[in-house]
């Protein structure tokens, strides 16, 4: 089922925030769907029991092991007053009972999609819970797969065999060892589902790790619905931390705490040299890291992320737009006078305004490499002055892979350790259709149901968005 707030889509997809998800689902009176899939065995076919004990792997969580999906006890009431069960997750963690064998088993592992920092941290997770953890032996193997779902069309030509020592190596490093390439398969989804399954049985690949974001996932999904002896397990990957259900995705924190470094070293170059910046940060569908790195920061004078400007009528926008110039101009030529500014923007800002018709000096926004930022160069030239009414020269930056392809920080390095032990747990287990995920502070497991062809965006009416206008002042959109 699609629930999303009315009239507020990114890049052709509905653009969600959990909470109303959940109260949708409440008003609607339905169950929130939370139920992960596990595999059947054959009748007199036994379960593995778990080779390590509890003492040593830690408390075996079950059926009955759940966390809640939200601690809002405004939706909770919501859901009891429909008599409806309360949303819960699965928890995450291993089980006494394992469907595969824990020693013997090929097992792959695939990274898609875009870079973000610790893709290797997550793969070395996942080989050493196998090897370490579980003790595979060599009548078992571990393969990553090169260059993503493409990669998966051809294994034999495209494995690696993987130890702990080999991707111990990898620990530290940034970007993706197995390589990530992002591929169109020209007949379609269920095409490519039937190839790549066709491969994972005559490999006999029985567990598979996809490490990708939403549309990585909406492959996965397919993969295990159509795979019915394969552990099919996402692992929630996206820097821009717009995957549902996962606060944050790993890479995120890293990704953060890089862009803020480089928004210090920008308004040092705008100061001194008494310039406007405008610098551009991934953020394709949401704009979590401008916004996050802004508020961090404390030197941006304008952040502009799409959430802001989905919902707006073409009335609405241009009195923003043009409320947000003056702000710019009072800034730089009234406040101070400082003589220089800093704008923090998310690249999905381009495409909402492609969307809505949106004319900058008369021109028609398009997505189009650099044309939003040039338009939007122009228009500060030519309506900015400095304190001594001078055209003030604006420079532009666009540092956006510099902040997805460094190494994990400590925080996103334990992430990425849980998030691959947890997947093996899981795998193991004969869970599928899942993603093992931080969420309310706990690791759960969530259907990779509630994830597919939905982004997760900023509530621009809530805490942290208000925090951040309130923080830099500047203005709001009419009409919130």
């Amino acid at each position: 089922m699609s629930v999303h707030r009315e009239d507020i889509h990114i890049d052709g997809k509905p653009l969600v925030i959990e909470k109303h998800i959940l109260m949708t689902y409440a008003e609607r009176k339905e169950a929130f769907p939370s139920v992960v899939q596990k595999l059947e065995k054959p009748e007199g076919d036994d379960y593995y029991p778990n080779p390590r004990k509890e003492k040593a792997i830690g408390f075996y969580r079950d059926d009955n092991s759940k966390i809640l999906a939200t601690a809002d006890f405004t939706i909770l009431s919501k859901f009891q007053e429909a008599e409806l069960p309360v949303p819960v997750f699965l928890e995450a963690g291993p089980r006494a009972k394992l469907y595969h064998s824990p020693s013997e088993i090929n097992v792959a592992i695939v990274t898609t999609g875009g870079l973000a920092p610790g893709i290797n941290a997550v793969v070395h997770a996942i080989v050493k819970r196998h090897c370490n953890t579980y003790g595979m032996s060599m009548q078992g193997n571990i393969w990553g797969i090169r260059d993503g779902f493409k990669g998966l069309l051809d294994i034999p030509g495209n494995k690696v065999v993987l130890n702990d020592n080999i991707t111990g190596e990898w620990l530290n490093e940034g970007g993706s060892q197995l390589g990530n390439v992002r591929y169109a398969h020209k007949p379609g989804l269920e095409d490519l589902v039937q190839k790549i399954s066709d491969n994972l049985d005559s490999n006999r690949i029985r567990i598979l790790y996809v490490i990708g974001g939403d549309g990585s996932q909406e492959v996965a999904h397919a993969l295990a619905e159509y795979n019915e002896r394969v552990s099919v397990i996402g692992v929630p990957k996206t820097m821009d931390n717009d995957v549902l259900w996962a606060n944050p995705s790993f890479g995120f924190n890293t990704a953060v705490g890089k862009a803020s470094h480089i928004i210090d070293d920008l308004h040092t170059e705008a100061k001194s040299t008494r310039r406007i910046g405008i610098i551009q940060f991934f953020g394709a569908e949401s704009g979590f890291v401008a916004a996050f790195a802004s508020l961090a920061n404390g030197q941006v004078n304008t952040a502009l992320i799409p959430e802001a400007f989905a919902p707006l009528s073409k009335k609405a926008l241009q009195r923003y737009w043009d409320d947000l110039i003056e702000d710019l101009r009072f800034k730089v030529t009234d406040r101070s006078p400082e003589d220089h500014a800093l704008i923090v923007v998310a690249e999905g800002v381009a495409k909402i305004l492609e969307a809505k018709g949106f004319k900058i000096l008369g021109e028609k926004v398009s997505h189009e490499k650099g044309n939003f930022i040039d338009l939007f160069q122009k228009e500060i030239s030519e309506k900015v002055k400095n304190s001594k009414s001078e055209k003030m020269s604006v420079f532009t930056n666009e540092p956006r892979h510099n902040i997805r392809s460094v190494p994990p920080d400590a925080f996103d390095q334990i992430h990425c350790e849980l998030l691959g032990s947890m997947a093996v747990d899981a795998a193991l287990a004969g869970f599928t259709d899942c993603m093992p995920s931080k969420w309310l502070d706990q690791y759960v497991l969530v259907p990779l149901e509630l994830v597919i062809g939905r982004q997760k965006g900023i509530d621009v009416k809530g805490l942290l968005w208000k925090t951040l206008v309130n923080s830099i002042a500047q203005p709001h959109p009419i009409g919130e």
